[in-house]
């Protein structure tokens, strides 16, 4: 097994992931490791998506089991760039950059949320941001718990080259935030 070493951060390959998609989209589901799996991707997607779960570990959370699926249009993601669900991520865009390194991060982030937080953390997450509901449909997308949750994962353990697209987003703000979602203190840019 092989290594790609990515802004300090070495990822393991899984033989053959990248030659299976080097011709265009790869026709089967590619393995990052056994709970992470990647289908419908280019080799530069399965690159980002073998970054993105090298982001998780490298700042001590574990990326959460995942099914990551890339789509051509917004139709896979209802109309987003972006959309996680019951331990699957869609990312609705054939763009490899910036943004799209930030939508993965967000989306892995909201199933991050999903396996390793509880009510009580959520509690204290929304009472330090100020918000009323972790998910509520009636709250705005800026004003839900899980968004804010996602938002400040993603920030932290990103590249920080986008700042979090929620108020309050100094970065004392999101680190005080990431701390309590993880237990862990937030790593440095």
């Amino acid at each position: 097994m092989g290594k790609i070493v990515h802004l300090g951060v070495a990822i393991p390959l899984v033989a053959g992931a990248v030659l299976g998609a080097v011709a265009g989209r790869a026709d089967a589901w590619v393995e990052v490791r056994p709970d992470v799996r990647i289908d419908g991707a280019t080799a530069e997607q399965v690159e980002l998506a073998q970054w993105a779960v090298g982001r998780f570990d490298a700042w001590g959370l574990k990326a959460p089991p995942v099914e990551i699926r890339f789509h051509g249009d917004p139709g896979g993601c209802g109309g987003r760039l972006g959309y996680a669900e019951s331990g699957r991520v869609d990312v609705c865009t054939t763009l490899v950059n910036v943004m799209t390194r930030r939508i993965l991060l967000h989306e892995m982030a909201h199933i991050w949320l999903d396996v390793n937080t509880d009510a009580a953390v959520r509690e204290r997450f929304m009472e330090l941001r100020g918000l009323r509901a972790w998910n509520a449909s009636t709250d705005p997308w800026e004003r839900r718990g899980y968004e804010q949750g996602a938002e400040v994962i993603s920030w932290a353990i990103g590249e920080r080259i986008l700042g979090a697209q929620v108020s309050d987003n100094d970065p004392e703000a999101l680190e005080a935030g990431f701390e309590i979602l993880t237990g862990i203190a937030p790593p440095r840019a």
